[in-house]
């Protein structure tokens, strides 16, 4: 090159490269390298830049598998362990579409794969939660590799108007105390009994310490939940599920009492401290344990069977029939947005309602 450029200082000439080449969608284009003060640096360039192209070439080739594979590093170190766990078992479900090429796929082969997630006993709600998943699978595609995939557009969820909204299950304050006057042991009085009245969640539950638990306030301090379901690790100790999620609850003075015992009897043991979990000692309680119990307890005083979250919405409804107004109930269980508590108990505020219009005279 005659005109050499200033940052190269005082040279006689200098090096660059120059080629045409087509891209993945068949698109000339020209690309012109840097300038070198030796012909070697700007050949190394060259070839650098036709090893890219080369491995550019290689993505329109890449398989379902492959994408779920890269997409899975992709996501690991950026959200919630227990997030990425429900992803790996999303992407369970896709497994039938792994030899295919992502670029290849068809609008035919898509339906296909929603017939058969149609054919599993799973929940609507579930299956569009595969449905946005695959999505998410495939913008990765394309924006990562720039991908073309068209099907995208159009692809729908799932829709089943036939499929009746689950009803809430959960027990009255007769049921629970039918349940738990079946139950001799103070730990497992204490556990469910927090369940039922403070309407926790079994991962919050379970991480209580005693540095938690306030007897002169009679509060619970909740600001992290357990998982005990992550492969290859025995327990996690993690944030709670949203920054709502922290917040200080008030127990029944008759909780407090039992809790207190509960305490006065795990100090006696050796070694013991504060940071001990409240429900078990230096370990937490295992889910398989707590489903055992509660099964047990079921079959003893012959009330229904919930599942051990039901006593979360059992806590809610306890609350709704006293009168609860639906923004402090959302702040007592620690949701986010007050539309994800009416979403869910707007139904047990039905009667309220009615009380409310009779109360407004016909003039």
């Amino acid at each position: 090159k005659n005109k050499i450029p200033k940052k190269l200082g005082k040279i006689e000439k200098c090096y660059y490269f120059r080629c045409y080449y087509t891209d993945l969608y068949g698109n000339r284009k020209r690309k012109q390298g840097s300038y070198w003060k030796r012909k070697k640096d700007a050949e190394e360039e060259e070839r650098n830049f036709i090893n890219s192209l080369q491995d550019l070439s290689a993505r329109n080739n890449i398989t379902i598998k492959e994408l779920v594979d890269d997409y899975l590093k992709y996501q690991k170190d950026k959200v919630k362990i227990t997030t990425y766990a429900g992803t790996i078992n999303q992407m369970k479900h896709i497994e039938e579409l792994n030899s295919i090429i992502v670029e290849e796929m068809t609008i035919i082969q898509f339906n296909n794969w929603k017939n058969n997630v149609n054919s599993k006993n799973l929940s609507t709600e579930y299956k569009n939660t595969l449905y946005k998943r695959f999505r998410a699978l495939l913008n990765y595609g394309k924006r990562m590799y720039n991908l073309n995939i068209n099907i995208i557009n159009k692809m729908t969820n799932f829709n089943n108007p036939n499929e009746l909204k689950k009803e809430i299950n959960f027990y009255t304050k007769e049921e629970f105390d039918k349940f738990i006057n079946e139950e001799t042991n103070l730990k497992w009085i204490c556990f469910f009994s927090t369940l039922f009245y403070c309407g926790l969640r079994q991962g919050e539950a379970l991480a209580l310490n005693w540095n938690d638990i306030d007897f002169n306030n009679n509060t619970i301090q909740v600001n992290k939940s357990l998982a005990n379901r992550i492969k290859g690790e025995k327990y996690l100790i993690l944030p709670p599920k949203t920054e709502s999620s922290i917040r200080t609850i008030p127990m029944p003075l008759n909780l407090s009492k039992k809790l207190n015992k509960l305490f006065l009897e795990q100090s006696k043991f050796k070694n013991f401290n504060n940071d001990w979990f409240v429900f078990n000692n230096i370990f937490p309680l295992s889910t398989t344990t707590i489903q055992r119990r509660r099964d047990d307890l079921v079959k003893k005083s012959g009330v229904k069977r919930i599942k051990i979250h039901e006593f979360r919405h059992s806590c809610a409804t306890l609350l709704i029939s006293n009168g609860a107004p639906i923004t402090l109930l959302s702040k007592f269980l620690g949701h986010s947005k007050v539309s994800t508590t009416l979403n869910i108990y707007s139904h047990f505020y039905k009667s309220d309602l009615n009380e409310l219009i009779s109360n407004i005279d016909m003039k």
